[in-house]
């Protein structure tokens, strides 16, 4: 092959290298030399020979006995050095060693690292389409690792698709008590990355309804496992366990990418030579950016703008996700939950403020249109009774997206919330005097007097107010029927042009829950979140989610006087009992990023349609009057653009609280940033002289631009 086929007939005048001759494979007959053979055979240069002397001497006596003839040590000689020639290597310094760690793993290298191992996952078995693992808002889901503490690269990638419980056992065997709490699960994924006896043993023991095992190990090795993966419903092949096959794995599980491998050995009992069924990507996935058609520098440039904004005090911290193509490039932390605080992680809550708009109350909405229960151009009184005979009673629910409605901004919660009978003069005053100490906003001091109302709050959680709206601050439904009820005799103004209003989304909250006949929380957790697999997002955080995890948002010094820390930043959600259309949503810029996700493909997402691709269209593509507007959603022209009649194609909102997500279907991109930069108050500047929203989005598409 090497002489005849390669040399002779394929014309290869290249160098030849042997594999390692100190290898069993490379064994010849006693006699024999192996170092002769290869060069016999036509190879130019011989690696790691079992013994370098002898084998020197070996090759030197076949020279002169004429086996090998000295034309041939020659040709390969001047082959060398003309290969080196070429190659600069003659003339050229000494390489410097600082730094070649990073030189040799360039990004360019490593996403190769990532694409070949993505290509080397095969599915020797998926009884069942077992995998991608779906329903994921009902299971109970084990991440076991046999060989590696539990904690590692792949249950790190599992969390990010579902709620796992992680469990690890480098060595031995696994106590009897931890086997009972894995088998109390609906599936259980295993990881392994040893191929000995006591990991087949432990396979064994793992008895859940559902079962899948991904073996990270050469596939020569592995056979003695193959009786133990008899009983599992799915079974992934990697050749090898490092961060890159574990990140791989767990995407293939998830169905975050494609899985197209093919077994490149036998496996007796598992898999003959290329055995391998296809996966098809049904949820994002995670990859360079260079892998989707952007600049490798996007991280670093994300990265700079992140950290400046701690720096500068913008944000105590934040979250950022960039995705595209499907595949999530950019999905980082930076700083700390609070200064001086926690760090934050991916996992860390973030009170989303008005981008609770475009995300809970148009998902539950879209959901709502689905199925038929409203249209858009009805009397929003045909859906709310109590607008009936009031000058809302033809408001249509596209107006109230559109905010063309007439509704004024906001009602003054202070004022509905403040018992009039603690103190004495305006509640508030345009600058700070005796007695108006609290600064609320801009040019607005609070009465320093004023207490709550306690005919319809309490101090402690009672049967008439079950809700803690804040720490020490109880409410119920008589609390959200006084918010609802100022809303509804809120006075129109005469224009219905663009003014944009908290108050319509509260109508189309209301609206949603008479028409579903659910609350609106358990409707997007049940229909819209729980499916996505955004286990993270959902009102009212502090009943589902540790405190520790989640980041404090302002000091309220006047209304609920303390700092306000897994309970909505704004009021008017606040006080009607922490659920609301206009506020109230708690997320992580990953969950964001899988509803976005679901969006860009039209309704689709872990290959379950959640909303019809008609009703996606019909709320993302319709425009208002003035063609800056969809149904519920904020409208912006690509950000490198100078032209301001350019089209105004991405879709998304921004928070108060320092959040976004913009959705770009054109360059098949999703950007979302989440911080608290109102932590500890509203009135540090920072933020909005950084901009770091803006920054980003800018680096995104320059970065499309320096890609191509």
């Amino acid at each position: 092959i090497t002489t005849g086929l390669l040399k002779k007939r394929m014309k290869f005048n290249g160098i030849v290298f042997t594999d390692a001759l100190a290898m069993k494979g490379a064994k010849t007959s006693d006699e024999a030399n192996n170092c002769v053979a290869a060069l016999k055979a036509g190879a130019d240069v011989l690696l790691q020979p079992r013994s370098l002397v002898s084998d020197i001497q070996a090759v030197v006596a076949a020279v002169k006995s004429g086996e090998i003839s000295e034309k041939q040590v020659n040709n390969s000689c001047r082959k060398i050095l003309v290969w080196k020639h070429r190659s600069g290597l003659v003339n050229s310094a000494r390489p410097k060693v600082a730094g070649i760690a990073s030189r040799l793993n360039s990004d360019a290298a490593k996403d190769m690292i990532e694409r070949l191992a993505e290509a080397s996952m095969v599915c020797v078995r998926n009884d069942g389409g077992l995998i991608p693992v779906g329903a994921l808002s009902d299971r109970k889901i084990a991440v076991v690792t046999l060989g590696a503490a539990a904690e590692n690269t792949f249950s790190e990638y599992c969390r990010k698709y579902a709620r796992i419980t992680a469990y690890g056992f480098p060595t031995g065997t696994i106590p009897a008590a931890k086997i009972a709490e894995i088998n109390k699960s609906d599936l259980a994924i295993v990881l392994v990355t040893t191929s000995s006896s006591w990991a087949a043993a432990a396979l064994k023991q793992i008895d859940t309804r559902s079962k899948v095992a991904v073996v990270l190990a050469n596939p020569i090795k592995i056979s003695g496992l193959s009786a133990a993966l008899g009983s599992y419903g799915a079974v992934l092949v990697g050749g090898d366990d490092i961060k890159a096959m574990r990140k791989a794995a767990a995407q293939a599980v998830f169905g975050g990418i494609d899985v197209t491998g093919r077994m490149p050995v036998a496996v007796p009992g598992l898999a003959p030579l290329g055995a391998g069924s296809d996966i098809v990507c049904t949820r994002l996935g995670y990859a360079s950016p260079q892998a989707v058609g952007l600049d490798p520098d996007l991280t670093r440039r994300i990265d700079s703008i992140a950290r400046a904004g701690v720096a500068s005090g913008a944000y105590p911290g934040c979250q950022v996700v960039v995705a595209r193509r499907g595949r999530v490039v950019v999905d980082a932390a930076y700083g700390k939950l609070e200064r001086g605080g926690a760090d934050v992680t991916g996992e860390t809550l973030y009170d989303v403020a008005s981008m609770t708009k475009a995300t809970a109350t148009v998902a539950g909405l879209m959901k709502a249109y689905d199925e038929g229960l409203f249209r858009l151009d009805d009397p929003i009184s045909q859906y709310i009774p109590e607008l009936t005979d009031t000058e809302k009673s033809d408001l249509t629910p596209s107006q109230l997206l559109y905010h063309e409605s007439g509704m004024p901004a906001i009602i003054n919660v202070s004022k509905v919330m403040m018992d009039p009978a603690s103190y004495t003069g305006p509640l508030t005053k345009g600058r700070q005097t005796a007695g108006y100490g609290i600064r609320i906003a801009s040019r607005v001091y609070g009465n320093s007097s004023a207490r709550m109302r306690r005919d319809i709050t309490s101090l402690s959680a009672t049967k008439d107010n079950p809700i803690e709206i804040a720490s020490g601050i109880y409410g119920g439904t008589t609390l959200r029927d006084t918010i609802m009820s100022r809303i509804y005799q809120a006075p129109l103004r005469a224009s219905k042009s663009f003014r944009y209003s908290c108050l319509n989304f509260c109508l189309l909250m209301e609206m949603e829950e008479n028409v579903t006949g659910t609350d609106h929380a358990r409707w997007v957790r049940s229909e819209i979140f729980g499916p996505l697999g955004a286990w993270h997002t959902g009102f009212r955080p502090r009943e589902y989610y540790s405190l520790s995890k989640i980041a404090p948002t302002e000091n309220d010094a006047f209304l609920r006087r303390q700092t306000v820390r897994g309970y909505v930043h704004d009021e008017i959600a606040a006080f009607s009992g922490g659920v609301q259309g206009n506020a109230g949503l708690f997320s992580t810029a990953s969950d964001v990023a899988k509803y976005s996700q679901m969006l860009l493909n039209g309704g689709v997402y872990g290959g379950e349609r959640l909303l019809s691709a008609a009703t996606v269209r019909k709320f993302t593509d319709s425009r208002s009057q003035g063609g800056k507007r969809a149904l519920g959603f904020d409208l912006m022209g690509n950000p490198l653009s100078k032209d301001d009649t350019a089209g105004y194609s991405i879709f998304g909102h921004t928070g108060f609280t320092g959040t976004c997500f913009w959705i770009d279907p054109e360059n098949e991109l999703i950007f979302v940033f989440l911080s608290n930069r109102v932590n500890p108050s509203r009135h540090n500047r920072a933020f909005t002289r950084l901009n770091p929203r803006g920054l980003m989005m800018k680096a995104i598409y320059e970065s499309i631009k320096g890609a191509s």
